[in-house]
């Protein structure tokens, strides 16, 4: 898996997920991975991203590995 796009904060994540012309539904085998305070952020919660909807929680989530490859998700749209 070569990912070349980084996503390090909520920012980024609101704008790749809810603000990109290309709509994504999963972030599993796509060209991004978690790094930066959003990947700190998840090892410090069991390796999962939580409650990042920007109109509240939508119980989505994602799910990296150690080294911030996307393994699992449930994305709003």
């Amino acid at each position: 898996m070569k990912n070349t796009k980084m996503i390090m904060n909520r920012e980024e994540l609101n704008e790749v997920l809810y603000n990109n012309p290309v709509e994504l539904e999963t972030l599993v085998n796509t060209e991004y991975a978690i790094g930066g305070e959003l990947l700190d952020e998840a090892k410090n919660n069991r390796n999962f991203i939580e409650y990042f909807f920007p109109y509240g929680d939508e119980g989505e989530f994602i799910e990296v590995d150690d080294d911030g490859y996307v393994i699992n998700d449930g994305i709003y749209r």
